[in-house]
């Protein structure tokens, strides 16, 4: 049976003109592709894609008073192909969900070689019939790329060693539930800029909640 897409995550909470135009191509796949195994993301792991709804905002404040703030822009749903080992041959494909964050607040004046203040997500189908490809989730938060455990999660696997799942913990004026903890993303480079992310706080609910910068800059979610 199909999986319906939960249409809130496409619904614009912003005016038309900010809404994203999905292309044809990957959400009307030609006739051949029907006939293709499709393997959808369940209710349950759309949950995961919650955060991204078209127009969110993610504020953001530091202990100087300063504010981020981070809108989804674009969100988009794809089916992507899967490839018959040893063949160049298409054998299924996945449903995919992917977003698009920008920082939107007055003080950031967007340069080309500033990419580190965008943010992308993407989830992607289990292959049920392939064990290493379950429930994929990735986060780039700037230059900084971290593979979300939706999976792991969903099914109460055990996580990565780089990830920690905290019970509870309040961060800022807030308490959030089953947080992932990030700790390990420090570069090996002996010097690194001060905005460079270094720990990282997220939840299936919220989506980041908390960013330590390697300068000792805290930015806690509101």
């Amino acid at each position: 049976m199909k999986t319906v897409l939960l249409t809130w995550l496409l619904r614009p909470l912003l005016p038309a003109a900010l809404t994203l135009t999905l292309l044809p191509s990957c959400l009307f796949p030609e006739p051949e592709v029907q006939q293709l195994p499709q393997y959808e993301l369940s209710l349950a792991d759309q949950a995961w894609a919650v955060p991204y709804r078209l127009g969110e905002e993610w504020r953001f404040h530091n202990a100087e008073g300063y504010e981020r703030r981070y809108q989804v822009k674009g969100l988009a749903e794809q089916q992507l192909p899967g490839m018959v080992p040893g063949t160049q041959r298409v054998g299924y494909y996945q449903q995919g969900l992917g977003a698009r964050l920008e920082r939107v607040d007055s003080a950031y004046v967007e340069r080309p070689a500033q990419n580190h203040y965008q943010a992308t997500f993407s989830l992607t189908a289990a292959v049920p019939t392939e064990p290493t490809k379950p429930l994929a989730a990735q986060l780039n938060w700037g230059p900084v790329q971290l593979s979300i455990p939706a999976g792991a999660i969903n099914q109460q696997q055990a996580l990565p060693v780089d990830v920690r799942l905290l019970p509870t913990i309040t961060l800022g004026n807030r308490q959030y539930q089953n947080v992932l903890e990030y700790t390990s993303l420090q570069t090996s480079a002996a010097r690194v800029p001060a905005w460079q992310v270094q720990r990282l706080y997220y939840t299936k609910a919220n989506g980041v909640v908390r960013f330590v910068e390697a300068g000792g800059t805290v930015w806690d979610r509101q």
